[in-house]
């Protein structure tokens, strides 16, 4: 198992910079950049710069996650799962869904997911410097699973959702085939759509698969790669690619739950049930999750993000996820138990969700493929205590899900694919109800990218 810890390292002499903008290179950097690219050590920095990248709170290093919460709550305070009571304006606008095209934090992970992207791009383009061939393979399939990554966040947040059954023909986001090395040359380019967005995501995901190991340290490997393609199918409703990808995941990984609810979280080294998490070091990365959901003495601002009765009334009495909470002793908020630690690495996909996902493809598809719908969801149950259940329907599945996953980046992005509704009422009776596909549940493209990208459209609702 990845049982190490990952040291991430951002070089200056591979050209990355803590910037906001993709790359900047000034002439000394540009120098530097092509004599980095030269060799093969360059080229392997690059890669271990991206992990880098990943690892920044804005971006996988915890407010992806936050973002899906935030965007998937209500607005009655009595109804609401969770309440955001944090003194950060631009996350009280997505709370709220009154969100502006100059939110410095959206633009933050917006411009940082291209850093990503542009990252990969850079270790693809120079993979020739490396001498072994099976080594070239490894690290394609990396950046591929990277770049996968951060393109799915992207059209997920700035783009209309993927609906089945449609040519998903709306404006997804801009696709960046190549590396940019020079940026001040004119990089203005239309979004593409949300298929061909989804495309590139998938086929980057196939090709990483194809290439990696099975093992592969603490970096993503085939099954990492495999599961990221199960939530994408699953995203697009694509049910039978989604069962077979979480089966295959389930079978074949190695992975497995961990011995108790508690065990899966708030650890530095990757444990069983880590099909891939963010490596987060006292000394590299942030874990924004932890800022943002846990207590001052937990190395948070006090529960930025709290839980409400709403959401713990979803429990059974013996299930112990209902209990996986604490109460902070300054102000009394009720906070989850699963962001403690503020150097733990950050969970990407762990093993239930792929449990999570076969049940609900199988159901969906009137199959049992690896196992039946209600096997596999009394599997997720037995582990917290919550009690076998004689029956499953789709909304016990879709339950399950929140009870089990809540508060780890899925809340709107499940809201949109089965295409529910948002009860934004002040007391919670159903009479003001957001669709799932209403323009404010659509991040702004930021407003530095607008202005300088001539050729890009913004997002309704927004402005031009």
């Amino acid at each position: 198992m990845k049982a190490h810890k990952l040291i991430l390292l951002i070089i200056s002499a591979v050209f990355f910079t803590s910037c906001e903008n993709e790359l900047d290179l000034d002439p000394k950097q540009r120098e530097d950049a092509e004599v980095t690219l030269s060799t093969e050590a360059g080229v392997t920095n690059v890669l271990t710069g991206t992990y880098a990248l990943a690892a920044y709170g804005n971006a996988y290093g915890g407010r992806i996650l936050l973002y899906a919460d935030l965007l998937g709550v209500t607005g009655a305070l009595n109804t609401t799962d969770l309440r955001w009571r944090g003194t950060f304006g631009e996350l009280r606008q997505m709370y709220l869904k009154t969100m502006y095209s100059d939110n410095v934090i959206i633009e933050g992970t917006y411009s940082r997911c291209y850093a990503i992207i542009n990252a990969a791009n850079t270790v693809i383009e120079n993979i020739d410097k490396v001498k072994d061939p099976d080594r070239q393979a490894v690290m394609i399939g990396e950046a591929n699973f990277l770049r996968s990554l951060a393109y799915f966040d992207l059209v997920r947040f700035f783009a209309k959702p993927y609906i089945a059954g449609q040519t998903n023909s709306q404006l997804g986001v801009v696709i960046r085939p190549n590396a940019i090395y020079d940026f001040s040359a004119d990089l203005s380019k239309e979004r593409s759509t949300v298929e061909e967005v989804y495309k590139v995501i998938i086929d980057g995901l196939n090709l990483a698969y194809t290439n990696l190991p099975e093992e592969n340290s603490f970096y993503a490997d085939k099954y990492a790669a495999q599961a990221l393609l199960a939530r994408v199918y699953l995203q697009q409703g694509n049910y039978a690619l989604a069962r077979d990808a979480a089966d295959d995941v389930i079978e074949n990984s190695g992975h497995g739950l961990s011995a108790s609810y508690g065990a899966a979280f708030n650890h530095d080294t990757d444990q069983i049930e880590d099909v891939f998490a963010i490596q987060i070091t006292k000394q590299t990365g942030v874990n924004d999750a932890v800022t943002f959901y846990a207590s001052e003495d937990n190395g948070g601002r006090g529960g930025d993000f709290s839980i409400r009765d709403a959401y713990l009334n979803k429990f059974s009495s013996t299930d112990t996820r209902g209990t996986f909470n604490y109460e902070n002793p300054a102000n009394g908020r009720i906070l989850t138990s699963k962001f403690t630690n503020q150097f733990a690495n950050v969970g990407i996909i762990r093993l239930a969700e792929l449990y999570l996902i076969r049940a609900e493809a199988n159901f969906r598809l009137g199959t049992a493929i690896g196992d039946t719908p209600l096997n596999d969801i009394n599997t997720i149950r037995e582990r917290s205590n919550a009690g076998a259940i004689p029956a499953v329907t789709l909304d016990d599945i879709l339950l399950e899900r929140e009870l089990e996953l809540g508060m780890e980046g899925f809340l709107i992005h499940d809201i949109k694919r089965t295409q529910r509704s948002i009860d934004i009422s002040t007391d919670g009776d159903g009479s003001d109800l957001l669709p799932f596909d209403d323009d404010v549940l659509v991040f702004p493209i930021p407003l530095k990218e607008t202005d300088a990208n001539k050729k890009i459209t913004q997002n309704p609702g927004y402005g031009t």
